[in-house]
Order: C-alpha cells, then structure tokens, then sequence
C-alpha cells in the first residue's frame, strides 16, 4: 500500500509545477520533491519484498519495471515544461 500511497502525489507534483499561474522557486522544489517521491516509490517496493524468495522479488521488479518508467517518463516531462516555464520566467532562456 505504501507504494501507492507515495505514486500518487509523485504523479500529481510535477503536474502541479507545469501550472502553477507563476512560476518561481517553489516550481524547483515541486520537481525535486516529485522526484524523491518516484525514488522513495520504489524503495519502498523493492523493501516490500525484502524478505521474499527470489521468484517472488523477479516476478515484482518486472511488474514495477515498466511502472517505474512511466513513473519516471511523466516526472521528466511535466517537470521540462515546469523547469522552461521557469526559467522563461526568470528571463534565462534564450529565444532563437
């Protein structure tokens, strides 16, 4: 359950840095922490299954393999555009 309980506002954080109506610091504090959330998600699985036998802890890691990259694949995302949004804020991209 535990898992669960920390993908989701790993999913949600970075969703919430690429709105926010005005981007600033906080927008760099939301993606840090959305990907500590991802880290801490599989942590937290892989010590699920720390007392397991080894077909059990396999069969686990490639379930939570391809949740780990959409985990991490959506964190990338939403957290480019908050992190352009930002710097577009701060006046430190360069426009070609």
């Amino acid at each position: 359950m535990l898992p669960f309980a920390l993908a989701v506002p790993a999913l949600a954080l970075p969703v919430v840095a690429a709105t926010l109506g005005r981007p600033s610091a906080r927008t760099l504090g939301l993606v840090a922490a959305s990907y500590l959330l991802v880290a801490a998600t599989l942590l937290a699985v892989i010590a699920g299954n720390a007392t397991a036998d080894a077909s059990t802890v396999l069969d686990t890691a490639e379930g939570w393999l391809y949740v780990a990259i959409g985990l991490f694949a959506w964190a990338s995302a939403f957290s480019a555009v908050a992190v352009a949004r930002y710097l577009r804020a701060r006046g430190g991209a360069s426009h070609s």
